[in-house]
């Protein structure tokens, strides 16, 4: 629901107004994560450990500068329908086109290391800022927990 404010005495005299739409870009991300998960309008195939992941190559580049580089630079990729990533696992792969599409990930000790090396890989930088964030937690949480055990000992 757009959200009203007083108009400025600019936008009374000009008549113009900047509106906004709070649920447009989250809306349209969502749409295009459905197109992802549903197989439809998807322009890139993404290969890992054999696994293929459907995506669209302008949510790739605007994410990351390893996509947006890879097609957009006149590189064999540009024009593939295909592309192998080695050194990337499925499951980091996965995770990282989910966060691509939603801007949320759950990380666990289990995924952390497949994730980070994959958002390291493919430059996600907003992923690996949040890796980096939860893994400074999980330490701190780890080695509080040690201190608090050691001190009853």
């Amino acid at each position: 629901m757009p959200s009203e404010r007083c108009l400025s005495v600019q936008e009374m005299l000009t008549g113009q107004r900047l509106c906004q739409s709070s649920s447009h870009n989250d809306a349209v991300l969502a749409a295009l994560n459905q197109q992802r998960s549903d197989g439809i309008l998807c322009d890139i195939t993404l290969i890992a450990e054999e696994q293929k992941f459907h995506a669209h190559k302008a949510v790739l580049a605007a994410c990351s500068d390893y996509f947006r580089a890879m097609f957009s630079l006149c590189m064999v990729e540009s024009e593939a329908d295909e592309v192998n990533l080695h050194g990337v696992t499925s499951l980091g792969l996965k995770q990282a086109l989910d966060f691509a599409y939603t801007g949320q990930i759950l990380l666990e000790p289990g995924v952390i290391q497949d994730v980070l090396a994959a958002g390291s890989h493919l430059q996600l930088l907003e992923l690996l800022s949040l890796c980096s964030h939860y893994l400074i937690q999980f330490c701190f949480q780890k080695c509080r927990g040690r201190l608090k055990f050691s001190e009853k000992n």
